[in-house]
């Protein structure tokens, strides 16, 4: 099976099921899932189908399928919630002295040192190991650890991005430059720092003697959403405690939502800190958009195990939530036959971060378990939810919410196509030098492949390889724009089994080439305004226009996605120079930056508007209605993050006119409909905390 090679230690019970891995992720070789746009997400009112493939082309059918299956949900974790946890990197140097774990990680030239307080037992180990987070065993009670003979390892957050003020100086963002504030959460730069914290603990084992086959990691509240992600995202990981992690922890957007408004951390209102800005497109009732939800982020850390816990006494924590979630992850873990890997406790009247009595026998069971390795310790049936809290929880009905059925699951592996084409040089999008690859199945001794733009196989066979032993193929020089389809025939010692079903995939055009700037200045048609202009690059969709006072681009002043090849902007300050460049992008990604220009801004450029805005405000688009263009003003009294998009009236993105970073002060922003139909279209705002929509209406 696909999983033999990867895990470290095996349940016998579950044979098919590794208690943990000895390395970060086993799937790393799968290829990415196909990642829509906005607009083409479904509305899915439900929690998703943990067990069916992204692609919507069927269900997991083998116990082998899930290690892919968990990776198609990571991948779309990182895509929509936190932004990309990098791999390992290739440097990395680690020490141990006076009881201090050190870790250099250098990237780009760059390094971040990770300092850890290790508590050991006396002895001479190894001992499994508990990372807590920001405390040497988080917020559990130290004697739950200290009593077995477990070493306590604590993770300082702050080495990797501060929590209370993040920004790109931070070390983390400082080695890997593509990454930012504004894509990249804090929740997946602090879980590649766990990543990183037990590779140090890999090379230094001949002076730190730790049970790598058995650490855990544990926090509460923020720190508990931290856990989770952590745990989710490192299989190295065997047991992982979240505790009272709230909203974006172990508890669903969708559930959370359907609350009362304002009253738990649901999407609209988390710290979008810890979260990547593009999240914030699924706020509202958007939510149902978002392709993945929480019950499988819990479920990415099967097969390994995993308690969490919530707290009615706080309801913002989201604690219904957490329950139905937690049900919902449940199903999973009963799957992959599993069920004493997963337990979870809502129990209040206790402060938060505290345990009460009732969860130390709990957890104690699970350390017992999962660290010591007393497999007579009984985690079975842990699933306390609350009765002594006024609330009862079996009121809450489940069946909306989980609508699928468990798939009956075997040992036995199969062809299945939710490993789709990919770039052969890891580049996002369909190239037309493409890498296919499909599952291993041990009974094969050959695979035959087929690659046509005959959707039949009746003609145009581009690749027919009957002699491959390898589960890919790799194919150059394929045609721009075109559909083409594949299939895979499996050979056995007992002859040729059944084609499996046919994929197809789309190779698109090359990335935009470099954009040419011709001027920036004072716009004669609209005073007040600077007008920016550029030339038409080949296959550019759209275009990233971007100012700022530095020449490097470190703060960005305004950052602008146009269609057209010009954009005329207000905003800026009188006796002040700006830079700006442009960058073409397409359905492939991004292509590169044009060279940077510049323009000085005099009285006669810019009217001033009367100092900084006391309040947010939206004014009414004008002209209303309007053939094709249109004028929108807002303001802000602080700086902010902001977005300025437009949507029809059934809620797709059809435009986004603001993206970036932006100075307190009175802006105006043009939207040109010209490719629009007629009908009403609806304008959105999001800057900081602040979210305000209106209507427009397009006649033609």
């Amino acid at each position: 099976m696909l999983l033999i090679s990867a895990y470290s230690v095996v349940d016998s019970s579950a044979q098919t099921m590794p208690l943990v891995y000895n390395v970060e992720n086993s799937g790393v070789n799968y290829p990415v899932p196909a990642i829509p746009s906005f607009s083409q997400l479904p509305s899915i009112t439900s929690l998703p189908d943990p067990f069916e493939w992204a692609n919507g082309s069927g269900r997991m059918s083998s116990y082998s399928d899930w290690e892919y299956r968990r990776n198609e949900i990571g991948a779309q974790i990182q895509a929509f919630e936190i932004g990309v946890k990098p791999p390992r990197p290739d440097s990395i140097t680690a020490s141990y002295s006076g009881g201090v774990l050190t870790v250099n990680v250098t990237v780009n030239n760059k390094t971040l040192t990770l300092t850890s307080a290790v508590k050991l037992p006396a002895g001479t180990g190894p001992f499994p190991a508990v990372i807590g987070i920001e405390a040497p065993s988080g917020s559990l009670p130290d004697s739950i650890f200290t009593n077995r003979n477990i070493a306590e390892i604590t993770y300082n957050h702050d080495q990797v991005t501060s929590y209370s003020s993040p920004s790109n100086a931070d070390p983390f963002f400082q080695l890997y430059p593509n990454q930012n504030v504004t894509n990249t959460g804090q929740y997946a730069a602090w879980a590649w720092g766990v990543s990183r914290l037990i590779d140090g603990l890999e090379l230094v084992q001949n002076v730190l003697p730790i049970d790598l086959n058995h650490i855990a990691v544990t926090g509460c509240s923020y720190a508990g959403k931290l856990a989770l992600f952590a745990g989710a995202f490192d299989e190295r990981i065997a047991l992982t405690i979240a505790q009272e992690s709230g909203g974006g922890g172990a508890t669903s957007w969708r559930y959370s939502h359907s609350l009362p408004t304002g009253t738990v951390e649901d999407i609209d209102n988390t710290d979008y800190s810890w979260f990547a800005h593009q999240m914030q497109q699924f706020s509202g009732n958007n939510v149902s958009k978002l392709p993945e939800d929480h019950h499988e982020l819990m479920a990415m850390v099967a097969p390994r195990a995993l308690y969490v816990t919530a707290n009615p006494s706080y309801v913002w924590l989201s604690n219904p939530s957490c329950y139905v979630a937690s049900a919902a992850a449940a199903t999973v873990y009963s799957a992959l036959g599993i069920s004493d890997r997963f337990g979870y406790s809502i129990i209040g009247n206790h402060n938060h971060c505290a345990v009460p009595d009732t969860e130390l026998p709990e957890i104690a069971a699970f350390v017992d378990k999962f660290l010591l390795g007393e497999n007579t310790a009984n985690t079975s049936n842990i699933s306390d939810f609350p009765d002594t809290s006024g609330n009862n929880y079996d009121t809450i009905g489940l069946s909306p919410w989980i609508t699928w059925t468990n798939p009956t699951l075997s040992n036995d592996t199969t062809i299945f196509f939710a490993a789709l084409a990919y770039p052969a040089n890891g580049q996002v999008g369909l190239d037309t030098s493409i890498t296919l690859r499909w599952n291993k199945l041990n009974a094969a001794e050959k695979y035959h492949f087929q690659l046509s733009t005959d959707q039949a196989f009746a003609s145009n066979i581009i690749l027919n390889d009957s002699t491959t032993t390898d589960t890919l193929e790799t194919v150059s020089g394929l045609s721009e724009g075109k559909t083409y389809y594949w299939r895979v025939l499996v050979k056995t010692a007992a002859g040729l089994d059944l084609w499996s079903n046919v994929w197809q995939f789309i190779t698109t055009e090359p990335l935009p080439t470099t954009p040419e700037l011709f001027a920036a200045g004072p716009d004669p048609s609209q005073p007040g305004r600077i007008l920016f202009t550029w030339n038409k690059v080949k296959n550019a969709s759209q275009y990233l226009l971007q100012t700022s006072v530095d020449s490097t681009f470190a703060n960005v002043f305004l950052s602008v996605s146009v269609t057209d090849t010009d954009r005329d902007l207000s905003g800026f300050q009188n006796g002040q120079e700006y830079y700006w460049r442009v960058q073409g992008s397409n359905v492939m990604g991004s292509g590169p930056w044009s060279n940077v220009g510049s323009f000085f801004v005099t009285p006669t450029d810019v009217k001033e508007q009367g100092g900084i805005p006391t309040a947010y405000s939206l004014s009414q688009n004008y002209p209303n209605p309007f053939n094709p263009t249109t004028s929108i003003k807002f303001a802000l009294p602080h700086s902010a993050f902001t977005k300025v998009t437009i949507y029809d009236i059934l809620g797709r993105e059809v435009q986004t006119l603001v993206n970036g970073n932006l100075e307190a002060g009175y802006y105006e922003v043009n939207f040109n409909a010209a490719n629009l139909v007629s009908g009403v279209y609806i304008y959105r705002i999001q800057s900081g905390d602040f979210t305000q929509t209106k209507k427009l209406l397009l006649l033609k």
